[in-house]
């Protein structure tokens, strides 16, 4: 199991759970300082639903804790029945204070996780780039909270690459949510995702294109390649980016010209991934010294503005 996996699970299942138990069983000093406490930990779950990367374990753990969550403090308002009388003042407002401090803290931490979901205007729109399968997307959306790959968008360090700011990832998921066969296997076949055909979201040119990259054992990444095997398709007064594909996946060469929906090539790991998916962005421009540097632009698939743990159904 990776470390990032793991510091995953104690974010966003071991701390919301240490917080169900606390406030299903701390002794509370007025109904008022246990509904508000209660309130503040239904927020850190919605924000773990939101925000969280749910790698493993799967996509509807939130769900789980808030049943949990319901479960204790239906045991707390239950404990604390005919026990209030005997708490003091200073306890009641202390625990008052500390809760309407908890809420203000997740309610600012929840905001742009709520606010990066909104559409944005001029959003180019393109059809839907992987074939059929059922797909969560790790990483989109207007703001950091749940789109990581705004961090370059002005950071002078990235300038090459700025042109990913407003990308969009995107891993496989089975039936039962889960991304992969066991907890974050080194093999890259072992995701759901590998493999999975890619396809052309627009009509257009294939301006670039790179094969013959090695697939990285996860969660190694390859700094080097940021993009991997990848394709660079002009359509119209936009480029695409779709990279990370598998080697030897790659079926368009520079030049060509490939029609929305025609096979193009198939997700692998290789470059700068932590483990197989697909990553697809859309900027303006190609120069010729950072081919992925040009303006980034906000994009939807099949109409829809994909932001994290969104689910995406493919039937073909």
């Amino acid at each position: 199991m990776s470390e990032f996996v793991l510091q995953l699970m104690a974010l966003q299942v071991g701390v919301p759970l240490v917080l169900i138990v606390l406030n299903a069983t701390l002794p509370t000093a007025s109904l008022a300082g246990l509904l508000l406490r209660s309130f503040a930990v239904a927020l850190a779950i919605v924000y773990a639903a939101l925000a969280g990367i749910w790698l493993f374990p799967p996509w509807w753990t939130p769900y789980v804790l808030g049943a949990l969550h319901l479960v204790g403090v239906t045991i707390a308002f239950g404990r604390a029945r005919g026990r209030l009388a005997r708490r003091r003042g200073w306890l009641r407002w202390g625990e008052l204070g500390a809760a309407v401090l908890g809420v203000g803290a997740l309610a600012a931490l929840l905001a742009p996780a709520i606010r990066g979901r909104a559409v944005p205007p001029e959003a180019v729109d393109l059809a839907m780039p992987l074939g059929p399968g059922t797909y969560l997307v790790t990483s989109g959306g207007t703001t950091g909270a749940i789109n990581a790959h705004l961090a370059t968008l002005n950071l002078e360090r990235a300038r090459d690459f700025r042109g990913q700011s407003f990308a969009v990832d995107l891993i496989g998921i089975d039936g039962l949510g889960l991304h992969a066969n066991g907890i974050g296997p080194r093999d890259p076949a072992a995701y759901v995702i590998y493999g999975t055909e890619i396809r052309a979201p627009c009509s257009g040119e294939v301006l670039a294109a790179t094969d013959g990259l090695p697939d990285m054992i996860v969660p190694e990444v390859d700094r080097a390649n940021l993009t991997g095997n990848h394709v660079l398709l002009g359509c119209g007064d936009y480029v695409v980016v779709l990279a990370h594909m598998a080697p030897g996946s790659v079926m368009v060469a520079p030049g060509e010209r490939v029609t929305q929906g025609e096979p193009i090539g198939r997700v692998g790991n290789s470059g700068n991934t932590g483990e197989p998916h697909l990553h697809i962005h859309v900027q303006r421009g190609m120069p010729g010294d950072a081919p992925i540097s040009g303006e980034p632009m906000w994009f939807t698939i099949e109409g829809r503005f994909l932001v994290r743990n969104d689910i995406v159904t493919v039937e073909d």
